[in-house]
């Protein structure tokens, strides 16, 4: 299985591995923190079975420079139970992530529902698995908000574990 995620620029990737350190201090495994895992701070466009990487990777656009604010804390009340980080949906953010679907859909096959177009609440998760989603929220709510993000590039990766697709 496939993603294509926005990487966060430098300032807010920091920002966002402290929330992850945070949440690890307090006992709530982070993204960061999962086994043989090699995550980075992101806000996925899509998730897919298969399809072939390269041509992916060639429909990837650029988007660089692209505001992501993080202002909102948020559960997703789900089997993989994921607490987040909720990004505003902004129309240039939107429409990214058409585009990306357009580009992908006749060269992937299985998207997954929660990220197809008018389905997507963007995000950026904190961590996963999570079985005291208030605790967790507790700890993630301490530290300051917003955090201003920017699209730093799309990247292509595999999932579970984060592995970069090159």
């Amino acid at each position: 299985m496939y993603a294509i995620e926005l990487f966060l620029d430098e300032d807010a990737d920091a920002r966002v591995r402290r929330v992850w350190a945070a949440l690890d201090e307090h006992g709530v495994t982070s993204l960061g923190s999962v086994p043989a895992s090699d995550y980075h701070p992101h806000v996925t466009l899509s998730v897919f079975e298969c399809g072939d990487p390269a041509a992916v990777l060639g429909a990837l656009p650029e988007v660089a420079g692209l505001p992501l604010p993080l202002e909102s804390l948020g559960f997703f009340p789900t089997a993989e139970a994921p607490v987040f980080l909720g990004v505003v949906p902004s129309a240039r953010l939107l429409a990214l992530h058409h585009a990306v679907h357009r580009a992908i859909a006749p060269i992937v096959d299985h998207i997954r529902p929660f990220y197809r177009p008018d389905a997507l609440v963007p995000h950026c998760t904190l961590a996963v698995g999570v079985t005291d989603p208030a605790r967790a929220l507790e700890v993630a709510a301490r530290l300051p908000l917003p955090i201003h993000a920017f699209a730093s590039g799309a990247r292509l990766v595999e999932v579970p574990g984060g592995r970069l697709i090159s």
